[in-house]
């Protein structure tokens, strides 16, 4: 109904505005294949946010497919609040929109990890925030029937503002196959207020 009075918390209002959008990596039942140990020049999937454009990474979830014989896994989100980060590899995936008539594009460049993994840029020194991470060791391979998923819902979310950049980063002393996604807000810059 015209009129309609908005009291949608801050997350759902950008979705209702058509300013939020996800990437995923791996789909139905292909999941990819997972980094070897993370490393801050390996990536599962990148946000380069441009300059005037700002994003807020509101939800991630990774899921492992297959533990095949990773002992070791790392789940991480990195902002980087210097630059956009991806240098090479990984497959170009256009952002999709959470309200589904998509009445915008997403400003950022995205990539995501399918036939190889995205080698990204040295972190920018001082200014690299890891503002989640989730480590599991186990020794059991596929003998594990569950592993809850790895979930990144923040009370506080960082306000990255560009050029800068979104890692999620996924990872394991051997390769595990592994799904993911990232949510985000997005703007332009020039609606922030200056403090």
């Amino acid at each position: 109904m015209a009129g309609d009075i908005n009291n949608a918390d801050w997350k759902q209002a950008y979705v209702l505005s058509g300013q939020a959008y996800m990437l995923q990596f791996g789909a139905e039942d292909a999941p990819v294949a997972s980094t070897a140990s993370i490393d801050d020049q390996l990536a599962m999937a990148s946000v380069d946010v441009p300059s005037g454009t700002t994003i807020i990474p509101f939800y991630a979830q990774g899921v492992v497919g297959t533990w095949t014989t990773g002992a070791l896994i790392n789940y991480m989100i990195e902002v980087d609040n210097g630059k956009v980060r991806r240098a090479s590899g990984g497959t170009a995936f256009t952002a999709l929109a959470l309200r589904t008539d998509a009445p915008r594009a997403s400003g950022c460049t995205v990539y995501v990890a399918g036939a190889s993994d995205i080698v990204a840029a040295a972190k920018t020194s001082g200014g690299s925030l890891e503002v989640y991470r989730e480590s599991i060791e186990v020794n059991v391979g596929d003998a594990a029937d569950y592993w809850p998923k790895m979930e990144y819902n923040p009370v506080v979310a960082p306000v990255v503002v560009g050029p800068a950049s979104v890692l999620v980063h996924f990872g394991a002393s051997a390769d595990l196959t592994v799904y993911g996604n990232l949510m985000w807000a997005e703007f332009p810059s020039a609606h922030i207020i200056a403090p």
